[in-house]
């Protein structure tokens, strides 16, 4: 079975690398847009989001608990989101789009933290968003290429079978990529759980050296 499992697996990436690549490339470009943005904020836009920060940074080195229930609510809300959009791009035969700009906004969003965090304190910057981020992604980013190449695959399936004028069986076939896709909703929840109980470890060791 765990052979089986692994062939299937070596299979799936074989006959999608190139998507992977396509994937991966909408993802990095939305990380180099987000952080090119940051350049573009006004001095009022810039101090309000160091307010936001260095308030944030204060309540970390004073060592009061964090409200894990809110980080939680937050973080599936987020995901939710994610998925629930996902599923749409992979159920509609247009829906390809909505799954680059979902892919896209993912990888402008990180770069936009990082690069805020980077611009302003420089090298604890650096310390802080290496905490504030790495954590949680080591789990989000892959599992938001694969959702991408998903969505994407199933969306032009669909787009295929339209143009060519072929059924499709549109129960299993939608079962089948709902299916993956909620998969992808367990595997997320642990990244939720790194956010929750391991990220604030590392944020707080870093405001209290920097």
């Amino acid at each position: 079975m765990r052979q089986k499992r692994q062939n299937s697996v070596r299979e799936h990436l074989e006959e999608n690398l190139g998507m992977y690549f396509f994937v991966l490339l909408i993802f990095t470009l939305g990380i180099i847009a987000g952080t090119l943005f940051t350049r573009f904020l006004t001095s009022e836009q810039v101090a309000e989001l160091n307010q936001i920060f260095f308030n944030f940074f204060d309540y970390l080195t004073l060592q009061e608990p964090l409200n894990q229930a809110l980080i939680i609510r937050r973080s599936l809300l987020q995901h939710g989101i994610f998925l629930l959009v996902i599923w749409l791009s992979g159920s509609l035969f247009f829906g390809f789009l909505l799954a680059i700009g979902c892919i896209f906004y993912r990888g402008f969003s990180l770069g936009f933290t990082v690069g805020f965090l980077i611009q302003q304190s420089a090298l604890p910057g650096i310390l802080f968003a290496l905490a504030a981020v790495v954590p949680q992604n080591i789990v989000y980013v892959p599992l938001t290429i694969v959702a991408g190449v998903f969505a994407i695959s199933s969306s032009l399936v669909l787009l295929r079978s339209r143009v060519r004028r072929q059924s499709l069986p549109s129960g299993s076939f939608l079962m089948q990529y709902t299916v993956l896709v909620l998969l992808l909703g367990v595997c997320l929840l642990v990244g939720t759980l790194v956010e929750t109980m391991i990220t604030p470890v590392f944020m707080r060791a870093v405001a209290s050296i920097i």
